[in-house]
């Protein structure tokens, strides 16, 4: 009692993002939950703006190489010239910088396993992600842009952390955010944030002691801001991005045994992806004691690709663009020219990933089952949408081994009255055996754990 005789109780304290840090279970208060979903959806924007920098960074460098300068000049051989400039020029900045864009699983395994990613600096990594795509790589841009974005969130985690704030949240959203923004649709993002999440290997002081619906809201609000501030920043500036839409499926019930075909094709093309992964890692490792191997190997994949490129121009850069082009005009090309169009499309990009010329595998991937689907509708006269949409999400599927992602990442691809085809697609994709013999070392050992 006090001299006013009332009774001496202690202050109950609003808990606080500080207060969080030492007791875990304060979490759970309705006004820390509301400020780390306000915290995951600014996040979530702030990736959306730099994802949106980066790409139009990106498009404005392969313009004006390939439009600027391959238009003066038009000749030829311009592919041959400048895909071979580009692998002596990536060669160098590699040697120089050690630095490297790594692929989009190790960057998931990597902050999985450990709840943390970083890079080479923030310069080099951006010059890293730019040189393949300038000069007109057929790799994607999420594997670099994940890489960057993660790194930097966990770069301001630990800084926030040294100043005695709990920011987890900042770094575990990251995934979801950076995917809903590179693919643009939130699903995605919702997808790989909660695969890519920390496990229990974090220590106690990194680790949240969240319920996995909690973090399942979280990684929501940094895809939809993430997804929010891409699709703000595309409509101020009149640019787009991500990938195109296409027509619903209009076969008849007859028609859709066509599917099976699909299929057929797809898993072709994905032991055509395996099978060229293995032998160009194979002979990248039969360069590796060779002084300067670093430079040689990405200028063989540059003369490779810029010979192709010169009959198939479409084997070029990711393939977004290029799949709404093909979307347009597939019906003036033969089926002959688009079916070995996606063929060899599924084979460069895993040559230029082993080669030297580092990006992700899901556009490229993209684009060679759009490629060879309107090739199969070109042959056999069947539902163009069907063929297309049955071959890109079983191939896609096949080459990622994650069929839940790979459809999360195509629901906005293709309209929702065919989600149960894609759907069943990506199952089968992703379910149909590789042969061990079209498989790296690094590819077995997945399989086999999964089978495990």
């Amino acid at each position: 009692m006090n001299h006013q005789g009332k009774t001496d109780e202690p202050r109950q304290k609003r808990p606080d993002i500080r207060s969080a840090a030492s007791n875990p279970h304060a979490l759970d208060t309705p006004a820390v939950r509301f400020g780390m979903v306000a915290l995951a959806l600014a996040v979530g924007f702030v990736v959306g703006l730099v994802v949106f920098l980066l790409l139009n960074a990106s498009g404005w460098l392969t313009s004006l190489v390939w439009d600027g300068l391959g238009g003066t000049l038009g000749v030829p051989w311009f592919p041959l010239a400048t895909c071979t400039i580009g692998g002596l020029i990536i060669g160098v900045w590699t040697l120089a910088t050690n630095d490297r864009v790594y692929p989009l699983e190790h960057v998931l395994g990597t902050f999985k396993r450990t709840g943390s990613y970083r890079t080479n600096g923030s310069v080099k990594p951006v010059v890293s992600f730019l040189l393949p795509l300038v000069f007109g790589g057929s790799v994607g841009f999420e594997a670099g842009l994940t890489g960057i974005i993660t790194s930097c969130c966990c770069w301001i985690r630990d800084k926030l952390k040294a100043a005695g704030l709990r920011a987890a949240a900042v770094a575990d959203v990251t995934i979801a955010a950076s995917m809903s923004a590179i693919f643009g649709t939130p699903f995605a993002g919702i997808v790989a944030g909660a695969e890519s999440a920390p496990g229990t290997g974090l220590s106690d002081t990194d680790a949240y002691d969240m319920r996995r619906n909690v973090k399942l809201v979280l990684y929501t609000a940094a895809a939809v801001g993430a997804f929010g501030g891409i699709s703000l920043l595309s409509e101020l500036f009149g640019t787009t991005g991500g990938l195109p839409r296409f027509e619903a499926i209009q076969a008849s019930y007859a028609e859709l045994l066509w599917a099976l075909p699909c299929i057929v094709a797809a898993y072709v093309l994905t032991l055509v992806f395996h099978g060229s992964s293995t032998l160009f890692g194979r002979l990248k490792t039969r360069f590796d004691g060779i002084p300067l191997a670093t430079v040689i190997c990405p200028i063989i994949a540059g003369i490779i690709m810029g010979s192709v490129a010169m009959a198939f121009p479409y084997v070029l850069f990711p393939g977004e663009t290029q799949s709404e082009e093909l979307m347009g005009m597939w019906m003036t090309w033969s089926a002959g020219a688009l079916l070995a169009t996606g063929v060899l499309k599924a084979a460069i990009t895993p040559m230029c990933l082993n080669m030297g010329w580092m990006g992700g595998s899901f556009f490229p991937s993209i684009f060679a089952g759009v490629a060879c689907g309107y090739g199969l509708a070109a042959f056999t006269g069947a539902d163009p949408m069907l063929m297309v949409t049955v071959t890109t999400a079983a191939h896609l599927a096949g080459v990622t081994r994650k069929p839940l992602l790979s459809l999360a990442i195509l629901v906005l691809c293709f309209p929702l009255s065919g989600i149960i085809w894609s759907g069943l697609a990506a199952v089968v994709g992703g379910s149909l055996p590789i042969p061990h013999a079209l498989l790296g070392e690094q590819e077995q050992a997945v399989t086999d754990s999964k089978r495990r």
